[in-house]
């Protein structure tokens, strides 16, 4: 594989662990977010990643 897609998949990784840990703190608005990082590209990740302060 290559660098840059496994920091992808990271990154991919850490919103949707974010993203899941809201869910299950009772924000029912989480399950939207989540289901929206299974679908962004590379520049749509990294931008939700930068607005959630997720490196």
């Amino acid at each position: 594989m290559y660098p840059e897609y496994d920091e992808t998949e990271e990154l991919r990784e850490k919103l949707k662990d974010y993203y899941g840990t809201a869910m299950v703190s009772g924000n029912p608005m989480a399950v939207i977010d989540l289901s929206r990082v299974e679908n962004m590209d590379e520049d749509e990740l990294r931008r939700e990643a930068e607005k959630n302060h997720i490196q």
